[in-house]
């Protein structure tokens, strides 16, 4: 893996910021019930009750996007992720209680981004992590992200496991921040 240095010259930072939505919890057993005909005595026997804890929520981003723009400069050379934030707002008039659903529900998760059928975990969250309103998760490496955000589009993905089932759908912001990096003698 080749590592950037950050001696070599660079444009402000990139700020991806990206609308995402849990889906409330549906049940895993209800669910495959319905789809495949299974008794529920089959499906308790077979799925691991932790599989009801496990969430996904993407969405697919084309590179068109105006902050992206600075990725399409001559002389652009590396794409390094410098953060990862989920944040969450509460709705104005609406009190925080029993049933609301926060960050605080889940209890891990990736990042991943997909371009060109290509996979790559760029960051990780643990319970430590998490608070009502934000989690701020950890990069995982510093791999060179140019060739997936260049992409004609890409896929962003969250995933991991709740603390608890949700009851609605848990709506949040993903914020990524990127440094791009140019090569030596390539003006800013």
């Amino acid at each position: 893996m080749k590592r950037f240095t950050t001696s070599r010259t660079a444009l402000p930072p990139v700020v991806l910021g990206v609308e995402l939505t849990i889906a409330n919890h549906q049940g895993l057993r209800k669910s495959l019930r319905s789809a495949f005909g299974l008794n529920t005595r089959a499906i308790n026997l077979r799925i691991d009750p932790s599989m009801d804890l496990i969430y996904l929520c993407e969405t697919t981003l084309p590179n068109t996007l105006p902050c992206l723009s600075s990725l399409t400069r001559p002389g652009v050379v590396a794409v390094i992720l410098r953060s990862v934030r989920l944040e969450w707002h509460p709705e104005q008039n609406h009190a925080i209680g029993r049933g609301t659903p926060t960050l605080a529900a889940l209890e891990s998760g990736n990042c991943f981004l997909t371009a060109n059928g290509r996979k790559v975990s760029i960051a990780s969250f643990s319970s430590r992590h998490v608070h009502p309103t934000r989690i701020v998760m950890e990069a995982q490496g510093h791999p060179n992200l140019l060739e997936y955000l260049r992409a004609d589009s890409f896929t962003l993905e969250i995933s991991g496991t709740n603390r608890r089932r949700l009851t609605r759908p848990l709506a949040f912001s993903a914020v990524l921040e990127f440094d791009v990096q140019l090569a030596p003698g390539a003006q800013a």
